[in-house]
């Protein structure tokens, strides 16, 4: 962010620490914070749900209950339910359990910790200690995250250029858009001879909409046939695929590189592409960010890794898209000893909130926080108010891939095609609504002349 742009000033804290909240706050912030979660699915969304609780305002409303619970207590955060769960919003309290990641706070316990185990059980996202050291090596080695560009990056950008090519024109439904990232996903992640392998995709939403239930979960028939498949796909790996980059990246026993896999899959087919559908929904909804965006494109080679790297005004829209409306709606730490935190002490065992969908919309931290502002992300760095990718040392190892990836899709749809928005409708001049149903999220296409 610009230094004009810098955050407001916090609040003024009641008396600093984690204060206490009330059992009322506690049961108010469990029924709208956390009940809608596990309600609409914390893997695999369902999308009468999703519909019901977009109809409900629901995360308006988690965001009421933890603006109360601020004005009421103040504070970097505070402790609900008699300590044993803490929900933090000052950024210092959120780089402090961000940075400790993986060692004094793992992600490997609580309910989305159990859910995923189910279909990724050695991930990076659920490993600590040695074990998160060595995986993370691995997944930064194949994603290659601290390079400007991926070393595949051109390849990755002419199957984009592919499927989206292959989109028909007329009517754009969430569904048809799934089926294209499912595409793009399965070629990026394991070469193009893999393009239709619809059973794969289809075992994984399987064992991800069972994660849903987070009761009676364990190894079953379908993560034997899914992960068989994974494995089958690492004999004979494509080059220019990330499998590929599997032989030069560091490994040992310990990494599981095949459990490394699921993550890749579900980030790109499902996060990436909600995420992408609602900036192209924002971008179709005014005609002024359309040009912004369109001018843009205009001087850029969309077949360079280098000239998508450079559109800082389309990655503001992906970024704004992933701000307003963030798919992971909290993340959740466990203590694994006692812990100082904001000078608080805490126990082992106890479970921390970050709750992004208050934190990216709270209208005491954020300048026009409802409002579509693709240039507040200019000048890049990291804002610990905002985290749809997590920051720290537990930010995303894919994350410049992930805006590769997405800039070129939303890049290739609006050169090839003229795109209306049918519905709902967004009015960008105001407050945006804070829920935006993508399977209700519908387009119209027709081809550019």
């Amino acid at each position: 962010m610009t230094q004009s742009q810098a955050a407001p000033e916090a609040p003024p804290a009641h008396g600093g620490g984690l204060p206490e909240a009330s059992l009322a706050e506690s049961a108010q912030f469990v029924a709208t914070a956390l009940l809608p979660q596990l309600l609409r699915g914390l893997f695999s969304p369902r999308p009468q749900v999703s519909a019901k609780l977009a109809e409900m305002n629901a995360d308006g409303r988690a965001i009421s209950t933890l603006a109360s619970i601020r004005a009421n207590h103040g504070g970097q955060g505070a402790r609900l339910l008699g300590g044993r769960l803490v929900v933090v919003w000052g950024t210092e309290t959120i780089g402090e359990v961000l940075e400790a990641s993986a060692d004094a706070y793992a992600s490997d316990a609580g309910a989305k910790g159990k859910g995923m185990s189910h279909f990724q059980p050695d991930a990076l996202t659920l490993s600590r200690g040695e074990e998160w050291r060595d995986r993370r090596s691995f997944n930064e080695a194949v994603l290659a995250t601290s390079e400007a560009v991926h070393p595949l990056a051109g390849r990755f950008l002419a199957v984009v250029s592919d499927e989206v090519a292959r989109v028909r024109t007329g009517a754009l439904e969430f569904s048809d858009w799934e089926e294209m990232f499912d595409r793009i996903a399965l070629r990026v992640i394991f070469g193009d001879d893999s393009r239709d392998d619809q059973d794969l995709t289809d075992l994984l939403e399987e064992l991800m909409g069972q994660a849903n239930r987070l009761v009676g979960l364990g190894p079953n028939d379908d993560f034997y046939a899914f992960y068989g498949r994974l494995e089958r796909k690492l004999i004979d790996p494509d080059p220019e695929s990330l499998v590929g980059r599997f032989a030069a990246a560091r490994q040992t026993d310990t990494t599981r590189v095949v459990h490394q896999i699921p993550h890749w899959m579900f980030a790109l087919r499902d996060t990436l592409a909600t995420n992408a559908y609602r900036a192209l929904a924002a971008i179709a909804a005014s005609p002024e960010v359309e040009r912004r965006v369109r001018e843009e494109l205009e001087a850029a080679d969309l077949s360079d890794p280098e000239a998508l790297g450079g559109l800082p005004y389309l990655q503001g829209c992906l970024s704004e898209a992933m701000r307003l409306w963030p798919t992971t709606a909290l993340l959740v730490r466990e203590t694994t000893r006692e812990v100082t935190l904001a000078g608080e002490s805490l126990d082992e065992g106890t479970q921390v909130m970050i709750v992004n969908t208050f934190n990216h919309r709270d209208p005491e931290t954020v300048e026009d926080a409802d409002r579509f502002r693709p240039e507040r992300w200019e000048g890049g760095g990291r804002d610990l108010r905002f985290n749809h990718l997590s920051n720290g040392k537990q930010d995303c190892p894919g994350g410049p891939l992930v805006y590769l990836l997405g800039k070129a899709v939303l890049a290739h749809m609006l050169a090839r095609y003229d795109i209306e928005l049918v519905g709902p409708p967004l009015d960008l001049g105001r407050p945006l609504p804070y829920m935006l149903d993508y399977f209700e999220t519908r387009f119209k296409l027709a081809a550019r002349t």
